[in-house]
């Protein structure tokens, strides 16, 4: 057997090893990063497992999903975060309250899958009526009905049956009395049900319509988009409730349509909502009778080819602080460089459109369009063989909406081809070399799809052609035929967010109408798609390559929502673009803190074994309401506001401006700094992490602050760009006695003969490469993103284990 191993040295095998303890590692900081956590109260889970007959509705859904290009890494964390809610839940609730829980997914990132699986599972485990809350839209409710019947209904052990127009009277066949919901049946059913007063009262009245049935019925309600129409916005202080939210209280605590008690009660009743912005459900109301999700709150893994705001906008803070060797190089994302500024010209300009003033589209718009242009081309070059779409979104209001889609038509009739073709070329040689795939690998490190799987750019001169094609037809509205079926063309389809700009007139809900699968046409239809209100959520816009956005929005779910360019853009990933002012960059960057710092807050609830029927997550806020608010103040009524507090923070100047006087003067700062600290302790191995440290003790916070306060930190470094705030919160822990004397440690490494001296000795430098740069705007300057520097353990390495039991020897040793 020796014979099959190659001889190695043992520097070449200690390599080896770093190199997979590293590996493990990232991987182990990626799952937190992007991973799934639940907090959930002190009751006992169920003892449900992963069924296993190949005919069982969650095998058979499984296979579906691999079959509909899933990879199976993907569908296995599907199985497995399904499998940790359904253990929460409860088939007979009889003598007990109902279960509500609360599960944290991403905007456009696949909730509908994670709810068709959690129905699959628990269907096979006995649960007998599925009951959907889906938004307050007829179509969007349709397609979600026909999308579950196609996605859980296939030949197996489960039979699933829709019901539809739920009443005390429906029809023969849809009455509770005519449902096959004993034990033994293999009958699955489910409703769709709008969040509408008139809807949800009929379905109420519809399950007591028959005592025996009501009491065999095990029921899961899923509540779709759980911070939209169902929140309680009246005064919680007066007991007071909106009509949707009392209804679905009602349903839920199992009460009569008139919130009245009844006798009779469901052998089982659970409630779990979805959404990707669950600010409301968790600072809203918190009362017995309320849907706070006492039981559980749950977050959603998502897959590494998901794009979402930290993929997009970067994070800052803790987040980035993960990392366990000296050497190693942390994992961090600095924002992928897609997104363009519109100026404040631009934006007066487009104001000029609005008033119906002028159709002339400013600089920003123009060169969104010729990007979409050019992305139609490109793609269907490719052999892309779905829709490609553009958006627009600058106002809610219908008259504006008419105006700017009226300037995108003037603005495509009045140039020529030859003119448009030019101005193409121009912005398409000058973006894919901006953002180059090599710079999406650097900025998007652990994509999930390899780079010969990735289409590059083609030269301009192989898209050409694709681009006379596209604008030798006509723009137009999406057309009806005859036939009152809809036609499209090999040009570009407007599509505007009101029913009376699409020339379609016999269903009033219709915005955007996509080719069915089984009818797309050649090439890949073009769609640009001048929104509102109505696009915010729910609506997938499919293809998105290029996005202007203007929306002004004050709070930070319906910002999160409106967000369309979220989501998977395989086969296209290096063309997605997004023109947004300076501020709205801002805030979507304050969005990504707030998203990933809320995950956060569930994975160390977890970790902690903290309920959230007592304790309630924190949500970051921004001290500057002008700026961004996280959601409407009638939505969040219970939220307490708490002081600033950095205790249990470790934050990080990992980014540095690219200015060699700025350099200097701060490491003439921190140098004098650490050369007036005195005598430091006398080095000795105190613990295990601990070698390659310089350690000074009882230093006064004075020093500390006067190198706090002169420091200069880079713009981006957003809890440093606060250091007043700080300074103040230590003074006033320090002047009430909870913070003394002060540790200080100069951090080195033990791999690396690069020193750095000071007087009172010498550490080993840690190595860093500059991270992919990204564009910021100009004020900023160039920057340097050196990703985190210190590692947690750091923290640790003054404590000295002399005289302590071996039990904190081995937990601070083995950290």
């Amino acid at each position: 057997l020796n014979s099959f191993w190659i001889k190695i040295s043992c520097k070449e095998w200690k390599q080896i090893v770093t190199s997979q303890k590293n590996a493990e590692e990232n991987t182990q900081r990626l799952e937190m990063l992007q991973g799934h956590a639940m907090i959930m109260d002190e009751g006992q889970d169920n003892n449900v497992h992963i069924p296993s007959d190949p005919h069982s509705s969650w095998q058979l859904y499984r296979k579906k999903l691999l079959d509909q290009g899933f990879k199976e890494e993907a569908v296995n964390t599907i199985e497995r975060v399904t499998l940790k809610i359904l253990r929460r839940l409860s088939s007979d609730t009889t003598n007990m309250k109902p279960v509500k829980g609360l599960v944290i997914g991403n905007v456009q990132s696949g909730k509908t899958a994670n709810m068709a699986a959690l129905m699959a599972m628990a269907a096979d485990w006995g649960w007998n009526m599925f009951i959907v809350l889906s938004g307050t839209i007829e179509n969007l409710r349709q397609q979600t009905q026909r999308r579950l019947l196609s996605d859980l209904n296939q030949p197996g052990n489960i039979s699933w049956i829709g019901l539809e127009h739920l009443q005390k009277k429906a029809l023969l066949g849809q009455r509770l009395q005519d449902l096959h919901i004993e034990n033994d049946r293999h009958e699955r059913y489910f409703n769709v049900c709008l969040k509408n007063s008139a809807r949800l009262k009929k379905m109420i009245q519809w399950l007591q319509s028959d005592v025996n049935k009501q009491k065999m019925l095990k029921i899961l309600v899923i509540d779709d988009e759980a911070d939209q129409a169902g929140i309680n916005t009246a005064d919680i202080n007066k007991n007071e409730r909106r009509k949707i939210n009392d209804l679905i209280c009602n349903l839920v605590n199992g009460n009569n349509e008139k919130g009245e008690h009844i006798t009779a009660k469901y052998r089982a009743m659970n409630y779990i909502g979805y959404t990707a912005t669950p600010y409301a459900n968790i600072l809203n109301e918190s009362s017995d009778e309320s849907l706070y999700p006492k039981n559980f709150i749950t977050t959603l893994k998502v897959s590494n080819e998901y794009f979402g705001p930290q993929q997009i906008f970067g994070i800052d803070g803790n987040v980035n602080s993960v990392q366990s060797s000296d050497d190693e190089e942390p994992f961090v994302y600095p924002g992928l460089d897609i997104v363009r500024e519109v100026s404040d010209n631009d934006l007066d300009e487009v104001k000029l459109i609005h008033d119906g003033e002028c159709l002339c589209i400013p600089e920003s718009l123009e060169n969104s369009l010729l990007w979409f242009i050019c992305s139609v081309a490109c793609m269907r070059y490719q052999g892309y063989k779905k829709p490609i779409s553009m958006l627009v979104h600058t106002s809610q209001k219908t008259d504006h909406h008419e105006n700017v889609s009226e300037a995108i038509k003037q603005w495509i009739k009045t140039h020529d081809i030859e003119w448009i073709t030019e101005k193409c070329r121009v912005l398409w040689n000058e973006e894919k070399s901006v953002f180059t795939l090599k710079k999406f690998r650097e900025q998007y490190a652990n994509y999930g799809i390899p780079d010969s799987e990735i289409n590059d750019y083609p030269e301009f001169s192989e898209i050409k052609d694709n681009i006379y094609e596209l604008l030798k037809t006509e723009i137009s509205n999406i057309k009806l035929a005859d036939d009152d079926e809809l036609t499209y063309h090999s040009g570009i389809h407007l599509c505007v967010d009101n029913c009376k700009n699409n020339d379609i007139k016999d269903d009033m809900y219709v915005r955007l109408a996509y080719p069915e699968p089984d009818k797309m046409p050649v090439p890949a239809p073009a769609f640009i798609v001048v929104g509102g209100a109505t696009l915010s959520r729910g609506l997938t816009i499919e293809g998105l390559v290029s996005t202007f956005f203007l929306r002004s929005v004050g709070q930070a779910d319906t910002l999160m929502q409106m967000g369309r360019w979220f989501g998977y853009r395989r086969k296209y990933e290096l063309l997605p673009r997004l023109w947004v002012t300076n501020k709205t960059r801002q805030q979507f960057e304050f969005l990504s803190a707030l998203d990933q710092e809320l995950r956060d807050e569930i994975f160390e609830m977890d970790l902690m074994g903290k309920s959230p029927e007592f304790y309630g997550p924190k949500v970051k806020n921004t001290p500057k309401l002008s700026f961004i608010r996280i959601t409407a103040k009638n939505r969040m009524q219970s939220a307490k506001a708490t002081d600033v507090d950095y205790s249990g923070s470790f934050n990080q100047t990992y980014i540095f401006e690219n200015n060699i006087n700025v350099l200097e003067s701060n490491l003439k700062l921190v140098t004098d700094f650490i050369n007036g600290l005195g005598k430091p302790e006398e080095h000795k191995e105190i613990n295990k992490h601990a070698a390659a440290n310089i350690i000074w003790r009882n230093i006064s916070f004075d020093k500390v602050k006067m190198l706090l306060a002169q420091y200069k930190y880079h713009p981006r470094l957003s809890v440093f760009n606060n250091i007043s705030a700080v300074i103040s919160w230590l003074d006033k822990i320090t002047s009430e006695g909870k913070l003394n004397k002060w540790n200080v440690i100069c951090c080195g490494s033990t791999q690396n003969t690069n020193i750095y001296k000071t007087s009172a000795g010498f550490v080993g430098k840690v190595k860093r490469t500059r991270k992919g740069g990204v564009s910021y705007p100009e004020e900023e300057g160039d920057i340097i993103n050196i990703g985190v520097l210190s590692a947690p353990k750091d923290l640790i390495s003054d404590i000295d284990l002399e005289g302590k039991s071996a039990d904190i020897a081995d937990r601070i040793n083995n950290f």
